[in-house]
């Protein structure tokens, strides 16, 4: 994704950020259930499963979104048609219950986020032109505690 993007989503959510809060990166992705996989995503898009969690199970139910995290949080905004970040907050997750509980970067990759209670949470899925962006998503968020 280009810069451009990333400076549009940034511009769309200054409105909504808090006194000091910055944004750290921008991406677009395929939400999902955080059961779903890959290929599951791209292919079908996905259900909205009863397992999911109320916040995940939310978010899901607009598939392409634009993502900024911020120091203090993750909002999540809707897609426009050509790809770039919408108006509107379609939702946001405060940034201490955010963390890594997945990554899988490759052709298609994915970031499973979970959302500090148990079985909340999202897939996140990338396209290869936004391999990138997932890295670098990815590598911005805390892993999550193993069991």
């Amino acid at each position: 994704m280009n810069q451009k993007l990333q400076t549009r989503a940034f511009e769309r959510v200054a409105s909504t950020l808090r006194p000091g809060e910055r944004p750290i990166t921008a991406t677009r992705a395929m939400v999902g259930r955080f059961s779903a996989g890959r290929l599951g995503t791209v292919v079908t898009q996905g259900l909205i499963g009863a397992a999911a969690g109320a916040t995940g199970a939310a978010l899901a139910r607009t598939k392409k979104q634009f993502l900024v995290l911020t120091d203090q949080r993750l909002i999540f905004l809707p897609q426009t048609f050509f790809g770039g970040p919408g108006t509107g907050v379609l939702g946001e997750v405060p940034r201490e219950h955010v963390a890594l509980a997945e990554a899988k970067i490759g052709v298609v990759s994915l970031l499973r986020l979970a959302f500090g209670g148990a079985g909340d949470g999202v897939s996140l899925t990338f396209p290869r032109v936004d391999k990138k962006n997932a890295e670098a998503l990815a590598a911005a968020l805390p892993p999550a505690p193993t069991a």
